[in-house]
C-alpha cells in the first residue's frame, strides 16, 4: 500500500490538494534542546518551521515558588499538563490549582501567571494559535533563550539565583515580538521578588 499516495487522494477529495503536509519527527529530552531559565530546566520539543509555527511544546522543571510574572499571549491559547508536582495558576486574578495528571487551559487574550507549589514541578506546556485570523508565532522559546543560557546538563541549574536579568525594556521588546505583553506591573503593585512568587502573585490578584 502506498500510504503517501492514499493521503494525497484524501487531501484532493477534501479540497486540500495544494496543501503540502509537514514531516513527522520525534523529539528527545536532550541537553541541546534544553535551557537554564531563571532556576528552571526548560526543554523545547517542538516549535518553528518543523511545525509550521502552529504550536510550541516545551517541558518545564520548576522549583517551588518559581514562576513568571503576569503576562498575556495575544494570539495563542496555552495549556499546561502537570506530570509531577503542582502549580497554582491565576487567570485574570482567579486562582486555579493544578495537580499531577491534570491540565489547565489558559485562553489567548487573558492575563495569567503561575508558580510551582511543589519542591519541583515537571509539566508540559503547549501553545496553539487561537484563531485562523491570528498570526502563527508560537515562539515562547525565544524569551527563554533571551533571558536564560544553554543548559549544561538535563538537570536543574546548580543555583536558582539570577545573576542579572536583561534590561526590562529589552525583555518587553522580545515579548512583544513573539505576540505577548506584560501589564504595568509597577502600577498594579506587583514586584518581581525572585523566589517569592506565591506572596507576590497573591498581592497582584487583590489589585
Amino acid at each position: 500500500m502506498d500510504w503517501k499516495a492514499e493521503s494525497a487522494v484524501l487531501r484532493k477529495n477534501s479540497g486540500n490538494e495544494d496543501y503540502e503536509p509537514l514531516q513527522p519527527f520525534v523529539s528527545k529530552r536532550t541537553v541541546d534542546r534544553s535551557i537554564w531559565y531563571e532556576g528552571q530546566l526548560v526543554t523545547v520539543y517542538a516549535q518553528g518551521e518543523n511545525v509550521g509555527n502552529t504550536c510550541c511544546v516545551w517541558e518545564g522543571n520548576i522549583p517551588e515558588t518559581i514562576g513568571p510574572p503576569p503576562h498575556i499571549h495575544h494570539y495563542e491559547h496555552e495549556l499546561f499538563f502537570v506530570i509531577n508536582g503542582s502549580i497554582r495558576a491565576w487567570v485574570e486574578g482567579v486562582p486555579l490549582d493544578v495537580h499531577a495528571d491534570s491540565l489547565i487551559f489558559m485562553p489567548a487574550g487573558r492575563i495569567h501567571w503561575f508558580v510551582s507549589t511543589s519542591p519541583v514541578t515537571r509539566m508540559l506546556s503547549f501553545t496553539v494559535t487561537a484563531s485562523k485570523g491570528f498570526p502563527s508565532i508560537n515562539n515562547n522559546a525565544a524569551l527563554f533563550k533571551f533571558i536564560g543560557v544553554p543548559a549544561e546538563a538535563v538537570t536543574l541549574p546548580p543555583t536558582i539565583e539570577v545573576k542579572q536579568l536583561p534590561d526590562p525594556a529589552e525583555i518587553l521588546r522580545v515579548t512583544r515580538e513573539i505576540g505577548g505583553d506584560f501589564p504595568d506591573l509597577e502600577r498594579l503593585g506587583w514586584r518581581r521578588g525572585y523566589g517569592k512568587g506565591v506572596d507576590q502573585a497573591d498581592s497582584a490578584a487583590k489589585h
